[in-house]
């Protein structure tokens, strides 16, 4: 009985200083130093090719917030102040900031996701996953381009078509909308002689597949280049409008 009861006293005393270790060690005093700072960029869901925010990007918003955490102790830095300063970045979806054990700062961030460039005749931005605006600057994405008088709601409608494109094939052959007066919502090919009349963006999977079946099993028995705009707006028909005619 009393070997017992020394085994079960043994085990809470061992579970005791477990816990105590490991709150005392994973984390650390608020006396020590910060010995350095460690950058991390989670992306939501897909990673983009080129992105705005990256490491070199966050640093130096830390800079020139004026913020140098390394060799301050850690109770003299702000994390608090530090994720609300990186949330307020036009690029910046979220931030999240904490110590390590060993005294060193990690700063994560996850960045907005740009979809689409959009081009006005007065204003030029990027539309993201979510169909929130962000200021294009000199930033160049290779992101597909929407560009004709268009509207900030204009573009979202065009969100599904556009993230339709940047997930499948058709990335490699689509290099933008264009909205025109006349002809509605063209596609401009990026390797091909002509561009594509689409109408709306309606029925936009239907309409990409009639295309596809028609450039793999008409347009090579004729020349390619004889067709200014293919036009797939109207239901279940496909017609190839050639350079020299006019269209309306």
């Amino acid at each position: 009985m009393l070997k017992i009861i020394f085994k079960i006293l043994t085990l809470v005393i061992l579970t005791a200083y477990l816990v105590f270790a490991i709150v005392h060690w994973a984390h650390p005093q608020e006396d020590e130093m910060c010995c350095g700072v460690d950058y991390l960029i989670r992306h939501k869901g897909e990673i983009p090719e080129k992105s705005i925010v990256d490491v070199r990007f966050v640093a130096n918003q830390i800079k020139r917030a004026h913020i140098s955490p390394v060799g301050k102790p850690l109770r003299d830095i702000n994390l608090r102040g530090l994720k609300a300063m990186l949330e307020k970045n036009v690029y910046i979806d979220s931030a999240f900031c904490y110590y390590t054990a060993a005294g060193t700062l990690c700063v994560g961030v996850v960045p907005k996701l740009p979809v689409m460039q959009v081009i006005t005749p007065t204003k030029k931005y990027f539309l993201t996953d979510r169909g929130n605006t962000m200021p294009m600057g000199n930033y160049e994405l290779g992101l597909p381009q929407v560009t004709g008088d268009v509207s900030v709601a204009r573009a979202r409608k065009l969100l599904p078509l556009l993230q339709y494109i940047r997930n499948s094939k058709w990335k490699e052959k689509v290099e933008g909308v264009q909205l025109d007066v006349k002809n509605g919502l063209i596609l401009v090919m990026k390797d091909e002689p002509f561009n594509v009349m689409m109408g709306s963006e309606e029925d936009y999977e239907e309409k990409l597949n009639n295309l596809e079946l028609f450039i793999e099993k008409a347009l090579p028995k004729v020349e390619r280049d004889r067709y200014a705009f293919i036009n797939v707006a109207f239901e279940g028909q496909v017609v190839g409008v050639k350079r020299t005619q006019k269209t309306k």
